[in-house]
């Protein structure tokens, strides 16, 4: 079935999605006082589209009151990464999992303003618009969420777990598509999955753009 999916899978004009289907928060950062954590996710993505006119998708997602050891799944497609859009010749992307130490209410705001400021320090643009591969991409993204993890850390929040991923057109599977990946830490296990995918249903946290 999946080998029949991979056969049909138009690597030029269909769509892909990047999802976390789940995630397992082994323990937690802070442990003298909390019997919960309130851990949230920050994903940042560039397809070539993005590279050539310089835009990053991205996604904020928090959960309250999460205790060590319990499993967060995810209904349908999951947590978005990225899409759902056909990313072009590659797509590099990058995850990060904090635990708030404040209000996460307006962890969202706080992460976008960082985002942006970032971007704006480290020249993203600038950089993106003299060199549109997916090298330099891939080196963007992880370089960019190292500095939103340093600045949340300044607001006390704690890094948890950090991945990236470059998917690429031209290899077989296109893109990975149909391939899952599980990773961890002491703190965090992921479950990240590339799936063929026409549309989001609209349930969850959806990717939004940031133009450069």
């Amino acid at each position: 079935m999946e080998d029949k999916v991979a056969q049909k899978f138009d690597q030029n004009s269909d769509k892909i999605a990047v999802v976390i289907k789940e995630f397992t928060l082994k323990k937690l950062a802070e442990t003298i006082f909390e019997r919960h954590a309130e851990p949230y996710i920050v994903s940042v993505a560039i397809d070539a589209s993005g590279a050539a006119n310089p835009t990053i998708g991205f996604n904020v997602k928090p959960f309250p009151n999460v205790r060590a050891g319990d499993k967060v799944s995810f209904d349908g497609q999951g947590h978005l990464i990225y899409g759902p859009k056909n990313p072009g010749e590659f797509l590099a992307y990058s995850i990060l999992f904090m635990e708030s130490d404040a209000d996460i209410r307006t962890v969202g705001e706080k992460v976008e303003q960082v985002l942006k400021s970032q971007a704006l320090s480290l020249g993203v643009k600038a950089l993106l618009s003299a060199n549109p591969t997916w090298a330099l991409a891939a080196t963007i993204m992880e370089k960019l969420m190292g500095e939103v993890a340093m600045q949340m850390k300044k607001n006390k929040d704690d890094e948890l777990f950090r991945r990236n991923g470059t998917l690429l057109r031209d290899v077989e599977p296109a893109f990975d598509i149909l391939r899952s990946y599980v990773s961890e830490n002491e703190f965090i296990q992921c479950k990240t999955s590339i799936i063929p995918l026409s549309s989001s249903n609209m349930l969850g946290s959806q990717v939004r753009v940031m133009k450069l």
